[in-house]
């Protein structure tokens, strides 16, 4: 009698182990055989916790993963030694989506991993329109054609282009604010603004945002 109780238990454990709540994480691979063999870490991370960490070695072009599921939370993902960039995705219950185009990841399939991507690409977008700005500047410098008048709009350009993007930046943080994604934002953003637009920030805090940064 002990021999069975003892092995119901055991079955007990096993099938809620077997149970526990699980999301899938697609990945797709085009246009880089390169990434094929090398190594794939992903990290899940609940407030700043590891809540689950996996290295997988890539050997096909497309495969899904099964991640524990233990409500919202971060997950990054890194192929060490390979010319892809990091990338941050949202934990989000059924399946979500990487795909890597070239050295680009793309991200997708749920709600906020669409709005991460949507945000992404407008940072890459930004990130060009600095550089196009700073080549032009650079390049009437080197020829010593620039103006004051010029060196002034030129300063006016990059001041308008920056208090646009920290705009969006402030308002995909607003709309996220009370995910993980608004809130690794608005940790990470809070201390490098200046007064005025961190009380744009305090206005809409989380309480637990608010204890975080002594916000009153």
């Amino acid at each position: 009698m002990k021999k069975v109780l003892l092995f119901a238990s055991i079955a007990v454990v096993i099938a809620s182990c077997t149970h526990k709540p699980k999301f899938e994480l697609e990945v797709s691979i085009q246009n880089n055989n390169s990434l094929i063999d090398k190594k794939a870490v992903i990290v899940q991370k609940k407030d700043g916790v590891v809540t689950f960490s996996d290295t997988i070695k890539i050997r096909k072009d497309k495969f899904v993963l099964e991640i524990p599921y233990d409500g919202p939370a971060l997950i990054d993902v890194s192929i060490p030694g390979s010319d892809v960039r990091d990338v941050m995705m949202a934990a989000e219950e059924g399946k979500i989506q990487l795909n890597f185009d070239g050295t680009k990841p793309q991200i997708g399939g749920s709600p906020l991993n669409d709005r991460l991507q949507a945000f992404y690409l407008g940072n890459d977008s930004v990130s060009l329109l600095f550089q196009q700005l700073d080549k032009d500047f650079q390049a009437l410098n080197q020829n010593g054609k620039v103006t004051p008048q010029q060196e002034n709009e030129y300063n006016q350009k990059r001041s308008q282009l920056l208090k646009e993007n920290t705009d969006r930046i402030i308002a995909f943080t607003k709309e996220n604010v009370d995910n993980p994604v608004g809130e690794y934002y608005f940790m990470t953003t809070y201390i490098t603004f200046p007064i005025d637009r961190k009380l744009e920030l305090n206005a809409f805090a989380t309480p637990k945002l608010k204890q975080a940064f002594g916000i009153k």
